[in-house]
């Protein structure tokens, strides 16, 4: 009896062993292996993925912001260049100016009213020829602030008596004391 509890134990460890056997090469199996890292791998791929199209979306915002940038930079380069060119033309203005009240002969006579600065300058009226038979023969500085206080912005006058805008704006200014 000993020999036949001998055998069933026997037969019941190799029962055991291969069961066992069977249990850990399944959790020690390359496949099952391979299928965890396959799908740890796709899981990082996703992760990357998605953090990829979280970078691209900021740096094509970045892109804008920055397009949007440039051209502001280069419609304020433009204006700086208008305003550049308004600077020269005005410093030719003052220069002319200057060089009429440089050769102009100052009175001597000290009772006398001191003049004006414009019935002291004499400003260069270029104005287009008319073939009507009455020309207009008053001064530039009356013509001026005649159409200025009509309502008519320096660019307009300048353009109806042919003269710079920058003798425009400096009779306008000098007359209303800059406060245009």
């Amino acid at each position: 009896m000993t020999a036949i509890i001998a055998g069933i134990f026997l037969i019941l460890m190799v029962c055991g062993f291969f069961y066992l056997k069977i249990r850990v090469d399944r959790v020690v199996s390359g496949e099952e292996w391979i299928r965890k890292i396959r799908d740890e791998v796709d899981e990082l791929v996703l992760e990357m993925n998605q953090t990829a199209e979280r970078n691209v979306a900021l740096l094509e915002n970045r892109v804008t912001v920055l397009k949007e940038l440039l051209d502001q930079a280069d419609s304020k380069l433009q204006i700086m260049q208008k305003e550049s060119e308004k600077s020269d033309l005005s410093r030719q203005v003052y220069s002319h100016l200057k060089k009429n009240a440089v050769t102009r002969p100052h009175h001597s006579d000290k009772e006398e009213k001191e003049p004006e600065l414009f019935d002291e300058i004499a400003l260069p009226v270029r104005e287009k020829k008319d073939d009507s038979p009455s020309s207009d023969n008053r001064p530039l500085r009356q013509k001026v602030m005649e159409l200025y206080e009509q309502g008519f912005g320096a660019e307009i006058i300048s353009q109806r008596l042919g003269a710079s805008i920058s003798e425009v704006d400096l009779i306008i200014n000098l007359t209303t004391g800059g406060s245009n």
